[in-house]
């Protein structure tokens, strides 16, 4: 039988593999996102995180990120497992519109991940589009059919209409928070994945922090019901908080996941889950399949960027 022999949690962002003269950068794109309300929120709070905002500040959350992502990959490669189960979101780039699951599993063999253009990007991606995607060849992303099979009939028994994805429509890259795992997490080494979708950011079809829960709960109960004698880790990709960084719930999550109390992150507050932030979702889902296993090690970075609290709440974690 299969078992789940470790568990991690990881921040994909861009940020997270930039260096400090970049971040002002990323504030740069911020500004033109409508979202942010960048004007409004910088005149209202920008006077209370100045502090925040220094090269040197920067500059030595850039090297604790970078630590972190270390001491991750060293704990993959440690544990040896033969296959990953990811959990991510894709945001339109395996799927547009035709189809956005609330819950999806890829049950192909093999998924790409497409040469990207430099001259496409903002500037603030240009120097950090290596910790996501090729910029040369094409890459191919070994992935298990038969786990990712498995776990969808599986989860259809469990009461979970997980949608199925068995190939890729030409031009559309694997998303970016899975790429990351392999280009960052496991320094670019191919450990076969399942890819597993979880609607972080589409209305109205995103599942509520209760149903990722139990949707995680269910992932393990597959997994261990696999028949093959094969080692599994899983990945929790994204998050937390972003692109306006909340610290509060950011602790909100993390007491969930150290205590391991279901009920704090069954009941994180929806709203609070917009946009980027909504990648928390991934992490929780991680939690529910995580539950058996102890948060091991954490590492939070509040990674301010503007005067308008945009930034990134930088999180890492192992379960063991």
């Amino acid at each position: 039988m299969a078992k789940i022999v470790l568990g991690i949690g990881s921040s994909h962002s861009p940020q997270v593999s930039s260096p400090a003269e970049v971040w002002s950068m990323h504030a740069d794109r911020d500004r033109l996102n409508p979202d942010t309300n960048f004007e409004e929120r910088a005149k209202e709070i920008g006077h209370t995180l100045q502090d925040q905002l220094s090269p040197e500040l920067w500059q030595k959350k850039y090297e604790q990120c970078n630590a972190a992502v270390e001491y991750l990959n060293k704990e993959i490669l440690a544990a040896k497992p033969d296959l990953l189960v990811v959990v991510g979101d894709d945001q339109e780039e395996l799927f547009l519109d035709e189809a956005k699951p609330t819950f999806g599993v890829f049950c192909g063999t093999e998924l790409k991940d497409f040469p990207v253009k430099l001259e496409d990007l903002h500037p603030s991606l240009r120097p950090v589009i290596w910790a996501w995607h090729t910029t040369d060849e094409t890459e191919s992303y070994p992935t298990d059919s038969d786990l990712g099979t498995h776990i969808i009939e599986e989860m259809m028994i469990e009461g979970f209409d997980v949608a199925q994805s068995k190939t890729q429509i030409e031009g559309r890259s694997i998303g970016h928070a899975y790429t990351f795992v392999k280009r960052r997490l496991l320094s670019n080494q191919s450990i076969p994945m399942v890819p597993v979708f979880v609607n972080c950011f589409y209305k109205p079809n995103q599942p509520t922090p209760k149903r990722c829960y139990e949707f995680g709960q269910a992932l393990r109960r597959a997994i261990e019901s696999w028949g093959e004698d094969k080692r599994v880790a899983i990945i929790g990709s994204g998050g937390l908080s972003h692109f306006k960084l909340d610290e509060k719930l950011d602790e909100l999550v993390i007491e969930g996941l150290k205590k391991k109390d279901p009920e704090i992150l069954k009941h994180v507050p929806r709203e609070k889950l917009e946009g980027a932030s909504g990648e928390i979702l991934n992490w929780i889902v991680a939690a529910g399949a995580l539950e058996h296993l102890n948060v091991d090690y954490l590492e939070y970075l509040s990674g301010y960027r503007s005067p308008a609290g945009t930034g990134v709440g930088m999180t890492f974690a192992v379960w063991k």
